[in-house]
């Protein structure tokens, strides 16, 4: 499920990521927004499952998220991510309301898209709400090359320290 040479390189251009040399070595910097979309009920929406153009899939079990393109506030990247991961099941006219957020925080791990490069990764963490948005399980898709990428979707309990938050407030 690696990535090539040539997708590093388009990201670089399209500016989704930064290549730096960090100790002697090559360190993909990445920018990410973690979209935490609650339901009525409290629930996180979660990205389930991908399948690819070609056939093949891959579980995910992540928030909504989205990398963010340079210089691009935490703000238009919420309103961005929305339309694109999740347009194709909301109805037209659909509202976002940022419940809280950005909380910031940094990471740094080998990439699961490009194994080997080290790559700090920024998250900036927000809570939404978005309307017309279905209240069970439901699925996208997006146009790529060669096909369709279909996205299943799911609604999860927040994680335990999420869940301690909303009682107190």
């Amino acid at each position: 499920m690696a990535k090539t040479i040539n997708q590093l390189f388009e990201e670089v251009c399209k500016h989704e990521s930064v290549l730096r040399l960090e100790g002697g070595k090559a360190q993909r910097v990445v920018q990410v927004l973690s979209l935490h979309i609650l339901n009525s009920r409290g629930q996180v929406l979660f990205e389930d499952e991908q399948v690819l153009p070609d056939g093949r899939s891959r579980r995910r079990d992540v928030a909504v998220s989205e990398k963010m393109v340079g210089g691009e506030a935490w703000r238009g990247a919420v309103d961005r991510a929305v339309a694109e991961e999740l347009g194709s099941a909301l109805p037209a006219g659909y509202q976002v309301t940022v419940l809280e957020g950005p909380v910031v925080s940094t990471e740094y791990g080998s990439s699961m898209s490009y194994p080997g490069l080290t790559t700090q990764y920024t998250f900036h963490r927000v809570k939404a709400r978005v309307s017309g948005i279905p209240e069970g399980p439901f699925s996208t898709t997006e146009e790529r090359p060669g096909g369709q990428l279909l996205t299943k979707w799911v609604w999860k309990e927040p994680p335990p320290q999420e869940q301690e938050q909303q009682e107190q407030q």
